[in-house]
């Protein structure tokens, strides 16, 4: 029987029958992909043995990696130890290096679309790639042959396209070779980076100071009592932790040195990738680096350690420039008018169509705000100091023998505002402030200045060998948590942005027996203890008892300030404390309540008479504040404060369940006060606390034995989610257990659990 209209039957079976045919092709091929798809994607995984060959090489490599997948480089040459870790920076972290990239080009929304086109339209407006490329920085000969390696190894693994990481075949994107120009921009955006880290507790100066002018001013810029230095007040006439005990102060005999540095520790992977390099010619050290850039950032060379904190030093100045009321091309300037510059930049954006932007500069920086009558114009120190030595002094400290040395290279690295610390294996422990400080005529800190007025012009910086430094002081260490450096009584006022919780806590630790070993460098880091606990939690007792709550009060008085996971009243002290600055501000006065809630330690600390809107009854905005904090009932601050991990993908959530993604929730104790920090978003709603930054990673060096380094990075060293070491470090960083990387080769071979030869290849 055929088919017709009077006989419908058949056409219906048949289009029925395709239909679950159809289902079924589809089912098999997504199980295909799902099961087949990850093998296939594995072939982009790293390898951790065998033998390679890349393009340049001048001799063989060997490469030694441990359980972690940390690798050991052992080279002939500084070039081909280089190249090497280029090499592996792109097997591991090429899609984070594209984006770091496109980061500093402002070129992110050509990638991953409109979401990322006001990131690129300020990042592009600083102009870290335009720069570079219109004043090439003057490489020495070594320097430049070096990165020129690096680069090379690079591109060698991105030329092998079918081992590109997932990330670039589904979003259908080929990586272009990198260039040296790359390696510069992305040191040069680094200087940058820090500052960002600021960038909301720079909002809340400039806010307070704004409307409370110099009242606020003299509040910010003082160094009162409470607050501490780096270098002891006694011998000289911003967010992280380090610190460096002398021999005499430690139980070995030898220096200990620690350091966790505080960033993002949300997203997958972090930013650190640990390494070795060891070459016959000249290089030798281990530690993390950064993927773009050619050497360790935080680690030791056998010889000396260092590492570094934020240094919130004010390297901005706001200006307001009249607009000639003739020609609004023209603005007023301190030698009269000068010229408003315009430039259209061009975004392209994947799956939209391009978008012009125009951006307006003046000689004093660019434009952040314009009108008929004025622009708002930000300067930086990092628009006028070169950028020659970003790479080559970072290779000079990696090579250095003494603090001399280490001085000259960490001092000046252009705009970079970091604290050093160093210790070596002869006993010396030091500190270095990078900072280029201006020179300033005004003590107008914190506010936006008139540009016309010659006295609010910067002249120049202060020289390297003029900023702060401090070697071997009589008290035994040094520390820095993102503090002042100095008091009050260094040579010239070093304004800033600056935090003291923690260095009153590191204070604290250091001061509280004779001596010290290397498990209580590791105790300290996982301290949750909270200055800021311990600050305020009598005022909070005496609160809840004011109100009629005796038993709470009882209970907070008890409480030993430990911001735990498992305790009731650090889940009541952070809810309470984030309720605080929204019951002063009373919620719509500026400064907004986010704002205060950076200031909100120092406003507490200062004088009723001292601070701004002294009128405020502070008890009575504790009061509010506890009642609010009690509505959501007592509850653990691990049930309300997390930490959840996701790689910049796992918004597809496909790709998320496809290949695991995301890790967390997890409960997380800590808070800024705290060693053991936790820096999070309050959610006032769901009184939820949503953990974004911490220890980023963690070592601690006992020089009278460099094979028992410690070094754990938060998540993995890999990028790859298919990767073994994309998440195995993430146990150890959630409960603090140590891992140890050796120094000698002999440690170094019996640990190691995978050997790669990379062979020369044409």
């Amino acid at each position: 029987m055929h088919a017709g209209p009077d006989n419908p039957a058949p056409v219906s079976r048949t289009l029925k029958r395709s239909f679950w045919i159809s289902l079924l092709t589809v089912a098999i091929l997504i199980a295909a992909i799902w099961f087949g798809g990850r093998g296939w994607m594995e072939r982009s995984v790293l390898p951790y043995s065998g033998a390679e060959t890349i393009a340049g090489l001048s001799g063989e490599v060997e490469v030694l990696f441990d359980e972690r997948g940390i690798p050991r480089i052992h080279a002939d040459t500084d070039a081909d130890a280089l190249m090497t870790l280029g090499w592996l920076h792109a097997g591991e972290r090429l899609f984070q290096m594209e984006l770091i990239r496109r980061l500093t080009r402002g070129e992110l929304a050509e990638l991953v679309g409109g979401a990322a086109l006001e990131i690129d339209m300020m990042h592009r407006s600083f102009g870290f790639a335009r720069r570079v490329a219109e004043e090439p920085p003057e490489l020495d000969a070594t320097t430049r042959t070096l990165v020129e390696a690096y680069v090379a190894g690079i591109n060698a693994r991105i030329t092998d396209s079918d081992r590109l990481p997932p990330e670039f075949l589904f979003l259908r994107h080929a990586p272009e070779p990198w260039s040296v120009e790359d390696v510069l921009a992305v040191a040069y955006y680094q200087t940058w980076y820090p500052t960002t880290l600021v960038q909301r507790m720079s909002a809340a100066w400039r806010e307070v100071t704004d409307r409370f002018g110099d009242q606020a001013v003299d509040w910010l810029s003082a160094f009162p009592d409470w607050k501490q230095s780096t270098i002891p007040t006694g011998r000289m006439t911003e967010a992280s932790n380090t610190w460096v005990v002398a021999p005499e102060r430690s139980l070995s005999g030898a220096a200990l040195h620690a350091s966790d540095p505080h960033l993002e520790y949300d997203i997958a992977p972090g930013i650190w990738y640990a390494a070795g390099i060891h070459s016959r010619e000249h290089m030798n050290v281990l530690g993390v680096t950064v993927p773009g850039l050619p050497f360790v950032a935080m680690g030791h060379n056998g010889r000396i350690a260092w590492a570094f904190t934020v240094a919130p030093v004010d390297v901005f100045e706001l200006y307001r420039q009249e607009r000639h009321p003739d020609d609004p091309d023209r603005v007023r300037g301190p030698d009269g008018w000068e010229p408003l510059q315009t430039r259209t930049e061009t975004f392209r954006i994947r799956d939209g169509e391009p978008v012009e932007r125009e951006k307006h500069y003046t000689p004093r920086g660019r434009v952040i705000e314009i009108d008929d009558d004025e622009v708002l114009v930000a300067h930086w120190a990092g628009f006028e100091l070169p950028l020659d030595n970003l790479i080559s002094h970072g290779l000079a400290i990696n090579k250095a023998g003494d603090f001399d040395r280490f001085r000259a290279a960490a001092s000046d690295m252009g705009a970079l505002s970091v604290n050093w610390s160093y210790s070596d294996q002869q006993g010396n422990i030091g500190y270095v402030q990078s900072s280029p400080v201006p020179v300033r005529h005004h003590d107008r800190y914190f506010q936006v200045l008139d540009a016309a007025d010659p006295e609010n012009q910067w002249d120049g910086f202060h020289p390297p060998d003029s900023r702060p430094w401090a070697l071997n002081p009589e008290q035994g260490w040094l520390g820095n948590a993102n503090n002042h450096a100095v008091a009050d009584n260094w040579d010239y006022p070093i304004p800033g942005f600056y935090k003291h919780l923690r260095m009153r806590r590191i204070s604290e630790r250091l001061t509280s027996q004779s001596r010290f070993d290397r498990d209580d460098m590791t105790a300290f880091q996982l301290d949750r203890v909270s200055d800021r606990a311990l600050s305020w939690k009598g005022w909070l007792a005496d609160i809840a008892r004011e109100s009629g709550r005796e038993r709470l009060a009882d209970d907070i008085t008890a409480w030993d300030g430990t911001m735990g996971v498992e305790s009731d009243m650090a889940g009541l002290f952070a809810r309470w404390f984030n309720h605080l600055p929204h019951s002063i501000t009373g919620g719509e006065d500026t400064p907004a309540w986010q704002d205060m809630l950076m200031l909100t330690d120092e406003w507490l600390h200062a004088a009723p008479a001292e601070a701004p809107m002294d009128w405020i009854d502070r008890d009575q905005v504790s009061m509010e504040a506890l009642d609010k904090a009690l509505q959501a009932g007592a509850r653990p601050l691990g049930a309300i404060q997390s930490l959840s991990i996701r790689h910049p993908m796992a918004d597809n959530p496909i790709l998320d369940r496809w290949l695991g993604l995301s890790r967390g929730p997890f409960p997380v104790g800590g808070d800024p006060g705290s060693l053991n920090v936790s820096y999070a978003m309050y959610d006032r709603e769901s009184a939820h606390l949503r953990s974004r930054a911490g220890a980023s990673m963690r070592y601690v060096m006992d020089w009278s034995d460099p094979d028992s380094f410690r070094l754990n990075l938060t998540v993995g060293q890999s990028g790859h989610p298919l990767s073994p070491h994309f998440d195995d470090f993430l146990p150890d960083f959630l409960d603090g257990t140590p891992w140890v990387v050796p120094w000698s080769r002999e440690a170094v071979e019996a640990g190691a659990k995978a050997r790669l030869r990379l062979m020369v290849g044409e």
